[in-house]
């Protein structure tokens, strides 16, 4: 295989699926990749009862219950790589990329490349799915010392025109496996958050650069619930062990020598509104500040992996 022919894995990690929107997410992938790869971290083995002609394009890899993340993306990757894949899509199990989303994205790419651009990843801009608003995350980029938001225009007329970010999230990122090759590899102990933030910022400092792709738009739920908007803010509902891993990934990934003081400031200075959250909307108040105050601690001390009660 040359550099020039671009074979693409879609690759979707899951774990205790909805199984209708996974198999509807599985059959548009398999419309618009080479290869589509399951990652599966537990309670997805109903994929194997898909139709024999479906199922024979998927690759499917069983990781014995639910090794986070960062596991299941590099189990995923490694098997592309070794299937002579160029690029890998990376998509959570609920994801609804649109039709001609990998596509896209690949021809972005491809356009980068041809300027010599070392680029690493390239993803959608996003809406949530939920509100019908445009999401202003992933549009984050350091400029002068500060975390600037990137407006995103509401329609673009030329196809392929990009957007150099800071930061991409899992769901719709176009992997080049170069980076990953490089031995940028997925830090396996964050288990669930920050593990696509942390690979993105590793790769920026190895050289690479990040892109949104402003023609291909994605739906995404960036949280448990629709946010709710309290005194001016808008608040993210998510489960006490979420709550856990946010708290202590945050207090981790801040202290490390990649991440600029701009961003350290940014991301600590979100720890309090987290604190509100769990307060003002989450169910379990107490087992939620209980778990907040656990992650940060575990963050401090470096202790990561799964989580263990």
């Amino acid at each position: 295989m040359t550099h020039d022919t671009p074979r693409v894995a879609a690759l979707v990690v899951g774990y205790m699926p909805d199984m209708p929107v996974l198999d509807a997410l599985l059959a548009s992938l398999l419309e618009q990749a080479d290869m589509v790869i399951f990652v599966d971290n537990g309670g997805a083995a109903g994929i194997l009862g898909q139709d024999a002609g479906s199922r024979a394009r998927i690759q499917y890899i069983d990781m014995g219950g639910n090794a986070g993340l960062g596991a299941a993306l590099n189990a995923g990757i490694r098997l592309a790589v070794g299937k002579g894949c160029t690029h890998v899509a990376t998509f959570d199990q609920d994801s609804a990329p649109p039709a001609r989303l990998i596509p896209g994205l690949l021809q972005a790419h491809a356009s980068l490349r041809g300027q010599g651009v070392a680029c690493a990843a390239i993803g959608p801009r996003f809406y949530d799915r939920r509100e019908g608003s445009i999401k202003k995350f992933p549009m984050y980029r350091e400029q002068d010392g500060a975390i600037q938001v990137i407006a995103a225009p509401d329609t673009v007329a030329v196809p392929c025109t990009v957007q150099e970010v800071d930061v991409l999230i899992t769901s719709g990122m176009l992997v080049n496996v170069q980076a990953w090759q490089a031995g940028i590899h997925y830090n396996e102990g964050l288990f669930v958050d920050y593990t696509d933030t942390d690979w993105c910022f590793r790769a920026r400092a190895a050289g690479y650069r990040l892109f949104v792709c402003l023609d291909q738009e994605m739906g995404h739920a960036m949280s448990d619930a629709p946010p709710v908007r309290v005194l001016g803010v808008n608040l993210l509902c998510y489960a006490p062990l979420r709550r856990y891993y946010y708290f202590r990934n945050t207090v981790y990934f801040i202290r490390q020598p990649y991440v600029s003081r701009a961003w350290r400031k940014r991301l600590a200075a979100g720890l309090p509104v987290r604190f509100l959250s769990n307060i003002f909307i989450d169910k379990h108040k107490l087992a939620g500040l209980k778990m907040m105050l656990l992650g940060l601690w575990h963050g401090l001390r470096n202790r990561l992996g799964a989580y263990r009660s």
